[in-house]
């Protein structure tokens, strides 16, 4: 039980791929999304700011009566519209399994250092690596300007991990925020048993409105119930 209501909470770290007037190809957004699992009510909050230096921070937050969860990213974008990553900090409590993470980018030197639970260590990384946080805005961007997701390097736990997508089809998908037209996209995993399938608002620039996972004999699904982007609400057909 508790394995798997803390299973829902990091669930909800996949949850921020949102027309955008900035100067950053993705606007500034704060969205909220709710799941129920076994009466325990959860919570998210994602929200991408943009700084004054013309950065940005992704942070996500979550929380349940036995776990809370949260996530930070700063990074910038580089002139092909890629996100470089500048640090990310992880923290996770609650039944009995505390843990804390933090990455800094040393885009001089081509390395990360990963400092886990107070041990850090350095690690080599490619030109387009990105952190298990802001690679789903990169998602985001690609959608917007190609119309596909791309695969992704991930800087995680000390290695590099490749995350892979495609597209399902489009849907209209019903909310309790509303009504979109999405476009429904599966990541690829070995283990076939194990299913992560989002929808992404086509109106509002590729917002999770929706996201279901299946793993084993167990599946659960988070809506979304409100957000702001770029200044406005956003609102179903």
């Amino acid at each position: 039980m508790r394995q798997t209501v803390s299973q829902i909470v990091v669930f909800f770290a996949l949850l921020t791929i949102g027309v955008s007037t900035s100067a950053t190809p993705l606007a500034d957004f704060e969205a909220t999304y709710k799941a129920k699992f076994r009466g325990f009510g959860i919570t998210a909050i994602r929200k991408l700011e943009t700084h004054p230096d013309g950065t940005q921070t992704l942070s996500f937050i979550a929380d349940s009566l036995l776990a809370s969860m949260s996530e930070t990213s700063r990074f910038r974008w580089n002139n092909e519209q890629h996100i470089v990553p500048l640090n990310y900090t992880y923290k996770r409590g609650g039944l009995g399994r505390n843990r804390t993470a933090h990455l800094e980018f040393l885009w001089d030197q081509h390395k990360v250092i990963n400092n886990v639970q107070d041990k850090p260590w350095k690690m080599t990384i490619p030109d387009n690596v990105l952190d298990k946080l802001n690679y789903q805005l990169q998602i985001r961007a690609d959608m917007l300007s190609k119309g596909t997701p791309g695969d992704y390097e991930i800087a995680d736990g000390g290695r590099l991990k490749e995350y892979k997508f495609e597209i399902l089809g489009d849907e209209l998908v019903d909310t309790p925020a509303g009504k979109f037209n999405a476009t429904k996209v599966k990541r690829v995993r070995e283990n076939e048993e194990r299913h992560t399938i989002f929808w992404l608002a086509k109106d509002w620039d590729y917002l999770v409105v929706r996201l279901q996972q299946r793993d084993d004999d167990k599946s659960y699904e988070i809506d979304l119930h409100n957000a702001m982007l770029d200044g406005k609400p956003v609102t179903g057909l």
